[in-house]
Parts: structure tokens; C-alpha cells; sequence
């Protein structure tokens, strides 16, 4: 069997979540174990990263020096930061090791949330029986529930396979035995992980409470921009990128990217699948205890992180003394 290069991660993944799902039976709780497991395993590269930016904390004050003694002359400036970085063993990719391998998890998790059936119970659309009882359900569904199908009402099944799986799964506990194989326990502290929480403006809208575990959906997204604030001020913190040792480019950066993370943040966890915004939450939250406690360890190691004059400037200082 030929595999493409998202099911290289998607396979993977959903692997994974399954083995964690068949022990707890619970969405929700699946997502946060494996999100614990995730951020494990790339502990050694964010202990590495947060190193790198302890170093750029304490070089930084050498860095605005130069930036000042060369503000004229570019490419002298390159150079003598490049050396006070090799001196120093400081590494300007160092802290994005961790977010480039973060990024194609987080584009596989979202292909295995969207379909739970394909990676989660691992349902094949080619398996005898399969399109007999997605027709199946979408029949009782019909005769039942003719107002949840909306749009998926007249499409095939294979494409209700390709795209409403968490539909499916669904459907399945409304109209099929609730030991159905196909029934997934969304349900995660009394929120429905099978909607999204844009679907809330639906009922809020409408003035409809009647629906309050929907309505809890937007919980996530307003707990996933907080905690996306709250870790990129304590990033720049570390890193010592504050308003009192950048200059006026950087600050405006910085006061770009601290508004724009936590907005992207909302829109994603606001329009995407439940499960991708606990996902966001808990790998913020781990990240900002992550983060403290290795700043803690750190400060008890300052012998480590003692700043290295590059050789030329060790020569300049010893002559004006």
C-alpha cells in the first residue's frame, strides 16, 4: 500500500491516540494524554531551546552595544554579532527546533480529529458493510432526525466518509445501539467535543440555551487565547526581548506577533474541531509550567550561562583599562 506524506504522520497518530482511547474510552481525555506524551518526547529539544534563549538573555546587553557601535556599518555589525554568538555557543535556530516539529503533529492531529472512524476505530470506507451502514444511518436519520443532516443530506457515502466522520460517529449514537463499535464518547466535562464551537453562535443567536454543553464550546477558544498570551510573554521574557533592551523594529515586532498569535490562536480553535482547541490549551499549559520550571532550575546553574567576550573586544576592553 502506497502512502502519502500526511498519512506517514496521520497513521502514526491515530495509532497512538487509539491505543490510548481503547484504555480511557474518552475523546477528550485521549487528546490530553496524547498531548502529555507529545510534549515528553520533545522535552530534551525545549530544554535545549530554553537554554539557547537563557543565553541570548544574557548576551543581549553585548548585543545592543553593538547594534549602537555599528549602527553605520551593517555588514560589520553581522559579523561581530556572529562571533559573539559562536563564542557564546548560542544558536539563533535554537529556539525553533521544537516549533517546526510541533508544526506537522499538529497538521496530522487535525486530519486525525476530523476523521475518528478512519484513525480512531480504524473503519476502512473499502471494508464489506461499511457504505450499507453509513446509507443505513443516514436513512434513520432521516426518518428520525431529519434536521441534523442539513447539508450531508444528499451526499454520497463515501463522501460522508472522507468528510463528516465526527458526524457519523454522531448520528451513530442517536440511531444505532449505544455499544454501536462506530459510537465515540465525546463528552468531556459536560462540553460536546463532536461540535465546533462556532456552532454556539447558532443557538446564542437564536436566544436557545437549551443546549448549554454547545454553548460551553467557547470556552476554548477564550482559555486558548489566554494561555497563547500568557507563554508568549513568558517566551520573551527568557529570551530577554523586552521593551528596555530591543530596539524600536524589535519592539514593534514583538507588539505585532503579541497581538496576532493569540487572534490566530481564537480563530482556529474557534473554527476548527473541539478537540484541536484542547489540544492548543493543554500543549499551552504544559509548556508554561515547562517553562517555569526550567527558568528555576537554570537560575541555580548560573556558571553555565557566564557571558564570553568575542577575543577582539577581550583586547579593546583590556586597552581602555
Amino acid at each position: 500500500m502506497k502512502l502519502n506524506l500526511f498519512e506517514l504522520i496521520t497513521i502514526p497518530l491515530g495509532y497512538i491516540i487509539k491505543l490510548i482511547y481503547d484504555l480511557v474510552q474518552n475523546y477528550g481525555l485521549s487528546i490530553i494524554i496524547f498531548t502529555i506524551i507529545v510534549k515528553l518526547l520533545i522535552l530534551p529539544l525545549n530544554i535545549k531551546s530554553q537554554k539557547a534563549m537563557k543565553k541570548q538573555q544574557k548576551i543581549q546587553p553585548l548585543l545592543n552595544e553593538l547594534q549602537k557601535k555599528y549602527a553605520n556599518d551593517k555588514e560589520k555589525l553581522q559579523t561581530e554579532m556572529m562571533k559573539l554568538y559562536k563564542d557564546n555557543d548560542v544558536s539563533m535556530m535554537g529556539g525553533c527546533l521544537p516549533l517546526l516539529i510541533q508544526m506537522p503533529i499538529l497538521i496530522g492531529l487535525y486530519r486525525v480529529i476530523q476523521g475518528p472512524l478512519k484513525y480512531l476505530l480504524q473503519v476502512n470506507i473499502t471494508d464489506a458493510g461499511v457504505v450499507d451502514k453509513i446509507n443505513n444511518i443516514v436513512t434513520l436519520m432521516s426518518e428520525n432526525f431529519p434536521n441534523e443532516l442539513g447539508s450531508y443530506a444528499g451526499m454520497t457515502a463515501e463522501k460522508l466518509f472522507s468528510n463528516a466522520q465526527i458526524q457519523l460517529a454522531t448520528w451513530s449514537e442517536l440511531v444505532l445501539d449505544k455499544a454501536d463499535a462506530w459510537v465515540i464518547n465525546f463528552d468531556f466535562l459536560g462540553m460536546n467535543l463532536a461540535k465546533v464551537p462556532s456552532s454556539a453562535l447558532n443557538y446564542l443567536t437564536r436566544g436557545d440555551f437549551s443546549q448549554p454543553d454547545v454553548i460551553a464550546l467557547l470556552l476554548i477558544p477564550a482559555i486558548a487565547i489566554f494561555t497563547t498570551w500568557l507563554s508568549m510573554k513568558q517566551t520573551q521574557k527568557t529570551s530577554g526581548q523586552n521593551q528596555n533592551n530591543v530596539n524600536e523594529q524589535q519592539a514593534n515586532t514583538m507588539s505585532t506577533m503579541n497581538m496576532l498569535m493569540p487572534v490566530m490562536t481564537g480563530f482556529f480553535t474557534f473554527t476548527l474541531p473541539s478537540g484541536m482547541g484542547i489540544y492548543w490549551i493543554m500543549q499551552n499549559l504544559i509548556q508554561i509550567v515547562q517553562y517555569y520550571a526550567l527558568n528555576k532550575y537554570f537560575d541555580t546553574k548560573e556558571d553555565d550561562f557566564v557571558v564570553k567576550l568575542p577575543e577582539q573586544n577581550r583586547k579593546n576592553r583590556k586597552k581602555r583599562k
